[in-house]
């Protein structure tokens, strides 16, 4: 008796119990099932991510704000029933401010133009077809670098290259597109070649202007992508000598066909002396000969001169003869 009255006591305990727990374990599920499904922190306090509200596609609104924290478009998930004035404080899909300036949302590409300016635009490209809306007034961010905004492309294969221009030349930061990923390598004027997996590289990189090129997809007639770095702050200037890659000229080769140009008279040799017949040569005298190596000329002048000297000679006994006989 005694086991099974204390027993019908214990059971009587655990129902009570029961029913005194149900309305708070039912408060703690409900409460846990509203919850904020946002993928950013949210606090109590909406005032941090209020805006202006602007629809910019099925089911997407953005939420433009322009404050001490600088031009932001908080992209997020509503009704394709959605019209002003309806709650937009629902799931947030994407954000874009200064330091990530494009997106991709359901298809829309999403980009924040001039985020540096006080007038930044929200850019919407959807279908071929292009919309902009411009974001509150702000603040422009002083130029104090002289390092250029940041360049944002897909390469695909997952990868998202981040291109810079500062006075140490261009910069190439490859990271994955996926933002829980750390993976990361950086591409320069002294290492300007990237992964062996993929083509990447800077063209030209101690040049005037060097051009990011890639192709991470594989197979005949898939193209190189290519992109030109942005330009060096106004006022600011590179910190080494500009070389424009490939620009030595080789020098010419000889040419190998026949010229149809006459020579050019031989140059006449040094210590060479012309000989001319003067004075003596009438009389018979002996012509002096100087040899210089290598040349004809000095033999057949020779021979020439000697041939005089005869004829004079001749002629002188001819003349004798004549004013004897006479």
């Amino acid at each position: 008796m005694r086991s099974a009255l204390a027993l019908r006591t214990s059971l009587v305990t655990a129902v009570a119990a029961g029913m005194l727990l149900a309305p708070a374990a039912t408060a703690a599920f409900a409460a846990t099932s509203q919850a904020p499904t946002s993928t950013f922190a949210s606090t109590g306090d909406n005032s941090r991510y209020e805006g202006q509200p602007v629809y910019i596609g099925e089911g997407l609104v953005a939420v433009l704000r322009n404050k001490a924290e600088g031009p932001e478009a908080w992209i997020r998930a509503v009704p394709k029933d959605w019209k002003q004035g309806d709650d937009y404080m629902t799931r947030v899909l994407s954000l874009l401010n200064r330091k990530q300036t494009t997106a991709t949302v359901d298809g829309y590409r999403l980009e924040l133009l001039s985020a540096a300016t006080a007038n930044p635009v929200l850019k919407v490209t959807h279908g071929g077809t292009s919309r902009s809306f411009p974001l509150p007034k702000g603040e422009a961010v002083p130029t104090t670098s002289c390092v250029s905004d940041v360049k944002k492309v897909q390469v695909g294969a997952g990868m998202t290259a981040d291109l810079t221009m500062s006075p140490k030349g261009p910069k190439a930061v490859m990271h994955d597109a996926d933002p829980a990923s750390d993976w990361s390598k950086t591409l320069d004027r002294a290492h300007p070649k990237g992964s062996d997996d993929y083509y990447l590289r800077i063209v030209n990189p101690s040049g005037a202007k060097p051009v990011f090129e890639w192709k991470t997809q594989g197979g005949v007639g898939v193209p190189v992508g290519k992109t030109s770095f942005p330009a060096l702050p106004k006022g600011c200037k590179l910190d080494y000598k500009v070389v424009e890659e490939g620009s030595g000229n080789p020098a010419p080769k000889p040419s190998t066909t026949p010229s149809t140009t006459p020579a050019a008279p031989k140059a006449q040799t040094a210590g060479q002396t012309k000989v001319v017949p003067q004075g003596p040569v009438a009389a018979g005298a002996e012509l002096p000969v100087e040899t210089v190596a290598d040349s004809d000329d000095t033999t057949t002048l020779a021979a020439g001169a000697g041939l005089v000297a005869i004829c004079a000679a001749l002629g002188a006994t001819l003349l004798r003869r004549r004013r004897n006989h006479g």
